[in-house]
């Protein structure tokens, strides 16, 4: 592993070709066959910056996820890149020092099983030599051409050199009774707006969904799946507590693809909340259907709301 990898050092590097729209519009995100298994590198830019103005956790959860998938899918292909189609079953990420804009964030994971359906992988998400965040998670391997199938039913284009749909739109207006996040940051306006409710039950959260948000295979991504989790327990804590949240550990649990069309939603579940700590748990859901189960424990600072 270098001790710094910046883009003007990406030559040798590929993207996935089919591409996948979502890692497009978030990085793009490269990888480079080794000898050793699978090397992901993402430059960071201005679009990757949260509200305190260092690196958003749901890019580090996004670049994370590619890095499983590349490492999963390599070790169950025999080490053919690019390799069986990953989908991503569960993924825990212990955030451990804040990543800076500019310089890239990369990792080389390891897979320490692999079995006829399965793969079981970690790794770490380094900047400069520095490591910003452990992982580890399981995926589930099929047919590449099985997964390439579903993209091509739902009409995205297999063009050499990827597809790049457009990002959200502007303007997008909240529905009745819902206002913006409370923090936002160029990263969440990149990925697109989410928009919430206080209800006596917990803080409701929504997020509308578009075609740059789908993975290779057509489904709506993981990446974009935790940064809508990530974000929705971040806006009920800001709501909650009054407190700026920082991601401490992240735990997700993919359980059904979604589509473009019906939003994403979430009523979060703050199961305990400290002076220093709150604990926050939910399901991300699309249409009625359980997407994906959520966790986290994250680090509380004190936060003057905007007059």
């Amino acid at each position: 592993m270098p001790d710094s990898l910046t883009a003007q050092d990406l030559s040798g590097y590929s993207i996935f070709d089919p591409s996948d729209p979502f890692e497009d519009h978030v990085g793009p995100i490269y990888y480079q066959r080794r000898e050793g298994g699978v090397h992901c590198a993402m430059p960071t830019t201005v679009q990757h910056t949260n509200a305190g103005g260092i690196l958003h956790g749901g890019a580090i959860l996004t670049f994370a996820d590619y890095a499983l998938c590349c490492t999963c899918g390599h070790a169950a292909s025999g080490g053919q890149m690019p390799g069986s189609f990953a989908m991503t079953v569960s993924l825990t990420v212990s955030f451990l020092e804040a990543g800076a804009i500019g310089p890239a964030i990369e990792s080389m994971g390891e897979a320490t099983r692999v079995t006829g359906r399965m793969a079981f992988a970690r790794g770490s998400v380094l900047q400069n030599g520095k490591r910003l965040a452990t992982y580890s998670g399981v995926t589930r391997h099929i047919p590449r051409d099985k997964a390439m199938g579903k993209r091509d039913d739902e009409g995205l284009s297999r063009v050499a050199g990827g597809t790049r749909p457009p990002g959200p739109p502007d303007n997008v207006p909240a529905p009745a009774g819902y206002r913006r996040e409370l923090r936002p940051s160029p990263y969440l306006l990149h990925t697109g707006p989410t928009f919430f409710q206080d209800k006596a039950e917990g803080v409701h959260v929504i997020q509308p969904t578009f075609a740059h948000m789908l993975n290779s295979g057509a489904s709506v991504h993981g990446g974009m799946l935790m940064t809508f989790a990530d974000n929705a327990f971040c806006t009920a804590i800001t709501s909650r507590l009054n407190k700026a949240p920082s991601t401490v550990m992240f735990t997700a649990e993919f359980l059904s693809a979604g589509a473009v069309g019906a939003p994403l939603e979430t009523t979060v579940d703050l199961a305990r909340a400290s002076e220093r700590f709150a604990f926050p748990t939910g399901t991300v859901l699309q249409n009625g259907t359980p997407l994906l189960n959520y966790s986290a424990v994250v680090a509380l600072r004190d936060w003057k709301k905007p007059a």
